[in-house]
Parts: structure tokens; C-alpha cells; sequence
């Protein structure tokens, strides 16, 4: 065993903002002895908080992509354009700031429908039951002054 634990790249895990580039996403997750040499296929399924329970917008799915991480092993990736453009309907919020839902789906060799529900252990924010989220949009809140107009304390 180790002296010493190296700690989880957490810039390359979950679901992140790309800094330089309004509405990209990128997700990242460590999946252990699940690999495409075993024919897996892994998808993020993504839909905006607002047109969650709207039965006729459906969420959207991305594939990810399988790599090999030295120190931590099998590692799946996608980066998502979040873009009006792409919404499914008219009335969808797809594609504005705000918070979008997640999960990963698991498509196995041995079953036909996606093994669904896989939570985002890396999430660093959460939706109504077993969803992860992620907020669109908060780069552009950085610089905002926030000042404080509680009563003293002494």
C-alpha cells in the first residue's frame, strides 16, 4: 500500500464549464472494469430543470468517449454544446442559463436498454431525486459585488 494517496483529478470529473467557451460543458467519470474492449457504451443523458417533467421534451443524449487514465484506469468523456438552436421545442428552456439535470446511461453488450440512473459521483450540484446538475451560465456572475447588510455582530 502507499504512503501516500494521490488525490482524484476533480478539474477533469463531473461536470464542468468551459471557462473560455459559453455553453460548452465538459463531463468526465471514472468507471472501473467498465471499457469499450468490453463493448460498453456510455451516454450522459442532460435536459434543462425546467422542462423536466414536460412528457413531450424528452432529455437529450451524448455519447461519451472511453480513454485510459495511467493512474486511475478506465476513464469515459464528453464535451456538449448547450445551444438554442438545438431545443427540441419552442417553449423549451434548452439552451438558456439555469440548471440542467443529469445522468449516465450504461449501455451493456448483454441487455438491449440502457442500464439508467447511474448518479454522478463527482457532482458538485444536484437535482430533484437521484439527478445531478450542473448550472449554465455562471461564469457570467463572476466579478459580481455582493456586499453584506446583516447587523453587526459586536
Amino acid at each position: 500500500m502507499p504512503d501516500i494517496f494521490e488525490l482524484l483529478p476533480l478539474n477533469k470529473l463531473g461536470a464542468r464549464e468551459d471557462k473560455q467557451t459559453s455553453g460548452k460543458i465538459n463531463f468526465g467519470l471514472f468507471l472501473p472494469g467498465v471499457s469499450e474492449e468490453g463493448e460498453y457504451e456510455l451516454f450522459v443523458r442532460v435536459i434543462h430543470e425546467k422542462d423536466q417533467f414536460l412528457q413531450d421534451i424528452p432529455p437529450m443524449d451524448f455519447e461519451m468517449e472511453h480513454s485510459m487514465d495511467l493512474d486511475y484506469g478506465d476513464y469515459w468523456s464528453a464535451t456538449i454544446d448547450i445551444e438554442v438552436k438545438d431545443k427540441l421545442k419552442p417553449y423549451s428552456a434548452w439552451g438558456t442559463p439555469g440548471k440542467y439535470v443529469y445522468r449516465y446511461c450504461l449501455k451493456s453488450p448483454k441487455k438491449q436498454e440502457f442500464i439508467d440512473w447511474i448518479i454522478d459521483p463527482f457532482a458538485r450540484e444536484f437535482g430533484v431525486g437521484k439527478l445531478s446538475a450542473f448550472t449554465l451560465g455562471t461564469n457570467t456572475m463572476c466579478g459580481t459585488k455582493m456586499s453584506w447588510n446583516g447587523k453587526s455582530l459586536s
